[in-house]
């Protein structure tokens, strides 16, 4: 397997004091983390230097606390043809894509990105395509924002708002129902935020949270 290179400056490890915010990885170990083992696991998420990889196909990694209303940031890379997401609002044990939204995350010069615009980096996968090619070139950090408030959900990239849609509107349910998923697909309003083990070189780093009331 091709090791992804993760560089990180010590001055970079801790994330500027940000009012309301909560580290919900600490850096150095899974605290506050469960793992969605897949079937024939293999390999481990790894937390060293400040940043969290995922090593062979362990399965996709969880937090324990669920959020309702809330502002995520964190930063995020993937390696060449590299494909990942971020769920969230996720209830349950089975397989987060199919009852949540996804925060695509991938390199766009990957096929299926290339084909589809609604997979490419941003978008809420299957639904919503970014409205801006925000992300930088593959083993290069990107910013990630999701703001969900009630049914309201905004996805930024790098500083640019790449998507915005109302979960309770008749244009998600009629993209809901083109996605091919169930009519019970994204309506919890509170969940875990869960970062996709794909199979592929991903790394995150400086994930923190802000309840919004």
């Amino acid at each position: 397997m091709r090791t992804l290179v993760v560089v990180v400056a010590a001055s970079g490890l801790a994330v500027a004091a940000e009012p309301g915010f909560e580290p919900i990885f600490d850096g150095e170990s899974l605290n506050g983390w469960s793992l969605l083992a897949r079937k024939d696991a293999t390999g481990s998420w790894q937390a060293r230097d400040g940043t969290l990889t995922v090593e062979g196909r362990p399965g996709s990694l969880g937090t324990l606390a669920e959020y309702a209303d809330f502002e995520l940031r964190l930063e995020w890379m993937v390696g060449p043809q590299g494909n990942s997401g971020v769920f969230y609002r996720f209830k349950g044990t089975g397989n987060p894509a199919e009852v949540a939204i996804e925060y695509q995350i991938a390199d766009n010069a990957r096929p299926a990105s290339q084909r589809f615009e609604v997979r490419r980096a941003g978008a809420a996968y299957g639904l919503y395509a970014p409205t801006e090619g925000a992300s930088a070139p593959p083993e290069q950090w990107n910013s990630l924002r999701i703001v969900a408030h009630g049914s309201h959900v905004e996805h930024w990239m790098n500083g640019q708002k790449v998507a915005e849609f109302d979960c309770v509107s008749d244009d998600f349910r009629d993209r809901v129902r083109a996605f091919g998923r169930s009519a019970g697909f994204a309506k919890a309003r509170s969940g875990r935020i869960v970062l996709q083990d794909h199979g592929g070189l991903v790394a995150f780093r400086k994930i923190r949270i802000r309840r919004l009331e």
